[in-house]
């Protein structure tokens, strides 16, 4: 049964599920500590690395390590239900799919913020990437200076 507050998230060629659902149709056991580190990022609002899931995963399941968090999230990344952002830091973030989406990358905070752009997601390669190989995806980021950044004075560039 899902709690009230439980979200779903789209994952390609299986519509939306929840967590309980998603490691169920992949074959994956169900854990606690699965379930409960796939719930904590579906519900978050932001791009957290597997240090923050572990901080926010930590006061509900005290037993949980950080092992436990690396490698539940590498799992859920390889059977699709998040997505790796590699950003400016060394850490990973991570993301439940939303399908196509794009970021604005602060960099003087490294927030991340997911932004729509259906003309770009319309355009087709340029013939030096068809060329190259066959395109499976694409992503668009920009860097930049957010907003609360620029109040602070926190403009590095």
């Amino acid at each position: 049964m899902k709690s009230a507050k439980e979200k779903n998230i789209t994952v390609p060629g299986e519509g939306r599920v929840g967590p309980q659902e998603i490691l169920r149709r992949k074959g994956i056991k169900l854990t606690h500590q699965r379930l409960e580190i796939l719930r904590t990022l579906m519900e978050s609002g932001d791009h957290p690395s597997a240090e923050e899931v572990y901080k926010r995963v930590k006061p509900r399941l005290p037993t949980v390590s950080l092992d436990t968090v690396y490698r539940s999230l590498d799992m859920f990344e390889k059977i699709g239900a998040i997505s790796r952002v590699e950003i400016l830091d060394d850490r990973s973030r991570f993301e439940t799919r939303k399908g196509t989406h794009h970021h604005l990358v602060c960099v003087s905070c490294k927030g991340i913020e997911d932004f729509p752009w259906p003309a770009v997601d319309r355009l087709k390669p340029p013939p030096p990437a068809a060329r190259w190989g066959r395109i499976l995806s694409g992503h668009l980021e920009l860097r930049g200076v957010c907003r609360d950044c620029l109040k602070r004075g926190g403009d590095k560039e």
